[in-house]
């Protein structure tokens, strides 16, 4: 079944980006936006539109805002903090180690 190209304005896309760093799903903000949902997640499930694009860049933006966050805490002395934070990046090195295995190589050769 195809759908109309749908079109969105910034403040829409802007939307995107807070629910998604919110969490919500493509399917909520579908119903938020009061748009038809299986033409929105035809949207989100193509890798290079407006709405995926959005939506992963309000989860990254979150993503950042929250370690920074630990971070700042870890760095004024939170012992709590300070081991989520190095959970976390330690997380973060092997799930690039594993990229790097599956799908790249090193490129200084």
């Amino acid at each position: 079944m195809e759908f109309l190209p749908l079109k969105f304005s910034e403040e829409e896309l802007t939307a995107i980006e807070d629910l998604a760093a919110n969490n919500y799903s493509p399917e909520k903000i579908a119903v938020y936006l009061d748009i038809d949902k299986k033409a929105f997640m035809q949207l989100w499930y193509d890798k290079e539109s407006q709405v995926r694009y959005h939506y992963e860049r309000g989860q990254l933006v979150s993503e950042f805002e929250i370690n920074k966050k630990q971070l700042d805490l870890a760095k004024s002395g939170n012992i709590t903090a300070a081991q989520i934070f190095l959970k976390i990046a330690e997380e973060t090195k092997i799930n690039n180690i594993r990229n790097q295995i599956l799908f790249g190589h090193d490129d200084a050769d």
